[in-house]
């Protein structure tokens, strides 16, 4: 008998099973349709990609439509045929808010039939020991010191800031950005350096670099979420050198700012200086020249296009069994691509009523959208186009959107914001608990009485309005025209704006009776109408969505116990463990705070940052269209080997196989790179993360900036 061959299949053309019968002589198998290239999912800050399985559910369902191979359009239906169908994954907490420690690089992923294009990138803030102490005050992380994205208000809107100290809550004398923060449960407190971005950056660039090294030409589409674009924009540049750069981008809400001006921010930013000494924010021609530096690099993707003979031989379905119009790479590109192209392309996505990208200090480009003039500064034309998500605009429409007629509230009511922007109000508790000193507690206390009438006066809001006469060009290749609408965790609603988002909402409303426990805080919590009586907090979540809640508030709860003084020696919160002894102290002012938590949000205006992303519905019908087709020819082992370098939580079981990036998993494991601070790492002469010279730090400086940095 012959022995097996040793050598393993770079690809396999078919597959299938059945038992031998001497009365049937053929059984047939399907050569599967190749999937269409990679599509790489990337979160923004303190996240843990909660859009991703809307993403993958919608990104499959359109690509089988665009691709023609829905089970109708098949002579043989099914993924062994070559249908898309999403990768299923396990739940990674448990019910109480807890990571699931049975959850590993083997089982993150159900072991069901799937066939999917999408990797999902996982990226976070990790605090040794050492940095528990130092900020863990002030910033939320889960019981193994780590949290998704890092804290959400340490983002940036620059690419050189990505290697920058964090931000610096002091505003002025004993006055912190908590003295005047109007939203209650999204604390503002000083943030370590942004170092881990770098280091989510290049770990991204080398998993570009990874699928390379399997297949060069393979198609890569990065669809970057907040602040996940700074991650992604940073890879290009990271990666530039050694050919690691996607082919296409699809950039949604990005942070990404060009305005010429914005004191707010650089007051914020005093405290960081460029090479010159220079402080305050990046000067409109740093961020000009970076964002056009970018372009470039994905102008010259182009070339790396593969031919449509090629992939027309394996994926073409030019007659479809339901007589649709079918798939063929020229008709696809014509439709669907900018000068033919699917690839060497960037896509933005901007909601015009983006609260968090909208924030005086940011108005990041994810909600003003590029202006006729911006896309000429930055040489954008033949690589970047945009689409507008707003209420009763219709996506998919070419033209232009004007963001105040096109308002869905134009003519009818004064002001913007609907509902208002938060007015900026000195807030007393606040400032008392973000002080550390008496002596700032004191003027916080005594000064009270003198600001807070005056920051009602001067009636400042959290969000800036758009310019009166601004326009942009809606110019993305044209889709069958439809209206966006919002998915709230389990209800799908008419309506693309989300109105006020109330925290409790996410608790599970299947839950009753002998599930409910009486001495849990969210169990007991009554039902609670809004100021306004529009909305109540009442169950409309799932198992999933209150699972998440509790997490959240955990993290929240080990910040504010530390800021008690309610921690070990080593400054660990350790009644939010999951061994914890039950103490009724702890467990009488954790039940109090997450009453508060539960009652300060009942007014909370939903951010509207994450509805373009968490409907399923808008990656089937726009997503699956702006991503770049090809063929790929990577194996199920690498898929499975690809998804585990993804995550920074499971990329060590790699580095134990010795693969060539596997020593990026230190900082996961032990919140350092080399033995050393991350912030240190990526600055070191020679090393992998440093910053590339494409990157300006040019800062706008000014003697007001260094009289500042002082006090």
């Amino acid at each position: 008998m012959n022995q097996p061959s040793p050598v393993q299949p770079q690809r396999v053309l078919a597959r299938g099973e059945c038992t031998t019968s001497p009365d049937c002589s053929d059984y047939p198998c399907l050569q599967r349709l190749p999937l269409p290239g990679v599509v790489i999912l990337v979160h923004g800050v303190n996240s843990d990609g909660e859009w991703y399985d809307a993403a993958e559910q919608g990104l499959c369902v359109g690509l089988n439509k665009r691709l023609a191979r829905r089970p109708a359009q098949l002579a043989y239906p099914g993924i062994d045929a070559g249908e898309l169908t999403p990768v299923g994954y396990t739940d990674e907490l448990d019910p109480e808010g807890f990571v699931d420690p049975n959850r590993t690089d083997k089982t993150f992923t159900k072991g069901v039939p799937h066939n999917s294009p999408v990797i999902r990138f996982r990226w976070g803030y990790k605090a040794d020991m050492k940095a528990v102490k130092e900020w863990g005050a002030n910033v939320w992380l889960n019981e193994h010191d780590y949290w998704g994205g890092g804290p959400f208000a340490n983002g940036c809107s620059t690419l050189a800031d990505l290697w920058s100290e964090g931000l610096d809550d002091h505003l002025f004398l004993w006055i912190t950005a908590q003295h005047v923060n109007p939203v209650p449960g999204r604390d503002v407190y000083s943030c370590p350096p942004r170092a881990y971005y770098v280091h989510a950056a290049l770990r991204l660039a080398r998993l570009i670099a990874s699928i390379r090294s399997k297949q060069p030409d393979c198609p890569i589409t990065l669809v970057c979420h907040s602040q996940g674009n700074m991650i992604g924009l940073g890879a290009a540049f990271l990666g530039e050198a050694s050919g690691a750069v996607a082919d296409t981008y699809v950039l949604a809400n990005p942070p990404y700012n060009l305005e010429p001006e914005n004191g707010f921010d650089s007051w914020s930013q005093r405290g960081a200086s460029d090479g010159d000494g220079r402080r305050g924010r990046q000067t409109w021609r740093a961020r000009r020249d970076a964002l056009k530096a970018f372009f470039d690099i994905l102008r010259s993707r182009a070339a790396a296009q593969q031919p449509c003979e090629n992939i027309d031989r394996l994926m073409a379905n030019p007659a479809p069994q339901d007589n649709s119009a079918g798939f063929t790479v020229e008709r696809d590109r014509a439709c669907y691509g900018i000068d033919q192209r699917t690839v060497g392309r960037v896509t933005l996505y901007c909601n015009p009523h983006d609260q968090v990208i909208s924030a005086d200090t940011i108005r990041g480009i994810g909600w003003l959208g590029l202006s006729d003039e911006q896309i000429e500064d930055a040489n954008a034309a033949g690589v970047f186009s945009q689409r507008v998500f707003a209420q009763g605009y219709p996506v998919g429409s070419p033209g232009r959107y004007h963001f105040w007629k096109n308002h869905w509230r134009a003519g009818e009511a004064t002001g913007y914001w609907y509902p208002p922007s938060p007015r900026i109000r000195y807030r007393l508790v606040s400032g008392l608990e973000s002080n550390s000193s008496m002596l700032g507690k004191a003027l916080t206390l005594l000064t009270s009485v003198v600001l807070w009438p005056l920051t009602e006066l001067i009636g400042l809001r959290v969000n800036a309005e758009p310019p009166e006469d601004w326009e942009i060009p809606v110019n993305a290749p044209a889709l069958e025209p439809f209206l966006p609408t919002r998915f709230s965790r389990v209800e799908k609603t008419d309506g693309f704006d989300e109105g006020l988002d109330p925290a409790g909402a996410a608790r599970n409303a299947r839950k009753s009776g002998a599930e409910l426990d009486p001495r849990d805080p969210y169990d007991t919590h009554g039902i609670q109408r809004s100021a306004d009586g529009r909305t109540d907090d009442a169950p409309r979540g799932d198992a999933r969505s209150e699972a998440q809640m509790r997490y959240e508030d955990r993290a929240r709860l080990r910040m504010k116990a530390r800021r008690a003084g309610m921690v070990d020696n080593r400054g660990l919160a350790v009644d939010e463990l999951p061994d914890a002894q039950e103490d009724e102290t702890y467990r009488a002012w954790r039940s109090r705070q997450i009453g508060e938590f539960l009652k300060d949000a009942l007014d909370q205006n939903a951010t509207d940052h994450s509805t373009i992303m968490t409907n399923p519905v808008h990656a089937e019908r726009v997503l699956a269209y702006d991503v770049a087709i090809g063929t790929c020819t990577l194996t199920e082992s690498d898929w499975h080997e690809l998804r585990v370098e993804a995550d920074w939580r499971y990329l060590q079981s790699l580095s134990e196989l010795g693969h060539p990036h596997g020593h990026l998993s230190e900082y996961f494991l032990d919140g350092t790179m080399k033995k050393r601070p991350l912030h240190d790492w990526v600055k070191e002469v020679g090393s992998e993360a440093v910053k590339p010279t494409k990157i300006v730090d040019e800062r706008v400086g000014g003697a007001l900036l260094n009289v500042g940095s002082r006090v």
